[in-house]
Protein backbone atom coordinates (compact mmCIF):
# COMPACT_ATOMS: atom_id res chain seq x y z
CA UNK A 1 0.00 0.00 0.00
CA UNK A 2 1.39 3.48 -0.97
CA UNK A 3 1.86 6.03 1.63
CA UNK A 4 0.62 9.69 0.87
CA UNK A 5 2.70 12.46 2.18
CA UNK A 6 1.30 16.04 2.73
CA UNK A 7 2.76 17.49 -0.35
CA UNK A 8 1.19 14.75 -2.63
CA UNK A 9 -2.33 15.20 -0.97
CA UNK A 10 -1.75 19.24 -1.65
CA UNK A 11 -1.63 18.03 -5.16
CA UNK A 12 -4.76 15.63 -5.27
CA UNK A 13 -8.26 17.06 -6.34
CA UNK A 14 -10.34 18.88 -3.90
CA UNK A 15 -13.03 15.67 -3.14
CA UNK A 16 -10.01 13.29 -2.97
CA UNK A 17 -7.93 15.31 -0.59
CA UNK A 18 -11.53 15.75 1.30
CA UNK A 19 -11.76 12.04 2.10
CA UNK A 20 -8.23 11.14 2.26
CA UNK A 21 -7.72 13.85 4.96
CA UNK A 22 -10.75 12.25 6.79
CA UNK A 23 -9.10 8.92 6.83
CA UNK A 24 -6.25 9.77 9.07
CA UNK A 25 -8.06 8.61 12.36
CA UNK A 26 -11.45 7.29 13.16
CA UNK A 27 -14.01 9.20 15.67
CA UNK A 28 -16.98 7.25 17.48
CA UNK A 29 -19.94 7.08 15.67
CA UNK A 30 -18.31 8.08 12.03
CA UNK A 31 -20.12 6.88 9.20
CA UNK A 32 -19.38 5.77 5.62
CA UNK A 33 -21.41 4.64 2.56
CA UNK A 34 -19.82 2.58 -0.82
CA UNK A 35 -21.83 1.61 -3.26
CA UNK A 36 -21.05 -0.97 -5.62
CA UNK A 37 -22.76 -1.72 -9.27
CA UNK A 38 -23.00 -5.62 -8.34
CA UNK A 39 -23.74 -6.31 -5.16
CA UNK A 40 -25.50 -2.72 -3.51
CA UNK A 41 -25.11 -0.53 -1.16
CA UNK A 42 -23.18 -1.05 2.11
CA UNK A 43 -23.01 1.19 5.35
CA UNK A 44 -20.20 1.20 7.59
CA UNK A 45 -19.63 3.01 11.56
CA UNK A 46 -17.00 3.20 14.06
CA UNK A 47 -18.25 1.90 16.88
CA UNK A 48 -14.78 1.67 18.78
CA UNK A 49 -12.28 3.77 18.79
CA UNK A 50 -8.55 3.65 20.33
CA UNK A 51 -5.02 5.06 20.46
CA UNK A 52 -6.35 8.64 19.94
CA UNK A 53 -8.53 7.71 16.86
CA UNK A 54 -5.59 5.12 15.35
CA UNK A 55 -7.63 2.05 15.74
CA UNK A 56 -10.96 1.06 15.40
CA UNK A 57 -13.99 -1.33 14.63
CA UNK A 58 -16.48 -0.85 12.62
CA UNK A 59 -19.94 -2.65 11.72
CA UNK A 60 -20.33 -2.90 7.69
CA UNK A 61 -23.86 -3.25 6.54
CA UNK A 62 -25.76 -4.20 3.82
CA UNK A 63 -28.94 -1.25 2.40
CA UNK A 64 -31.52 -3.93 4.73
CA UNK A 65 -29.46 -3.34 7.84
CA UNK A 66 -28.01 -6.75 8.09
CA UNK A 67 -24.43 -7.03 9.56
CA UNK A 68 -22.31 -8.60 6.52
CA UNK A 69 -18.77 -7.75 8.48
CA UNK A 70 -16.47 -6.25 11.01
CA UNK A 71 -13.26 -4.41 10.25
CA UNK A 72 -10.76 -4.08 12.90
CA UNK A 73 -7.64 -1.85 12.32
CA UNK A 74 -5.81 1.16 11.60
CA UNK A 75 -8.17 4.31 9.65
CA UNK A 76 -5.39 3.77 6.65
CA UNK A 77 -6.25 -0.14 6.25
CA UNK A 78 -10.04 0.81 6.56
CA UNK A 79 -9.67 3.47 3.69
CA UNK A 80 -7.56 1.19 1.40
CA UNK A 81 -10.58 -1.40 2.16
CA UNK A 82 -13.09 0.20 -0.63
CA UNK A 83 -14.12 3.54 -2.03
CA UNK A 84 -15.63 4.70 1.06
CA UNK A 85 -16.95 7.96 1.21
CA UNK A 86 -17.82 9.41 4.68
CA UNK A 87 -21.33 10.66 5.37
CA UNK A 88 -22.23 13.70 7.09
CA UNK A 89 -23.95 14.37 10.01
Amino acid sequence: MATVTYLELGKCPGRHRQALAFMVEFNHDQKWMMADAIFGTFFAEAVEVSDDGMLGTVIITDDKGNIVETFTGTASEFQASGEWRLLEG
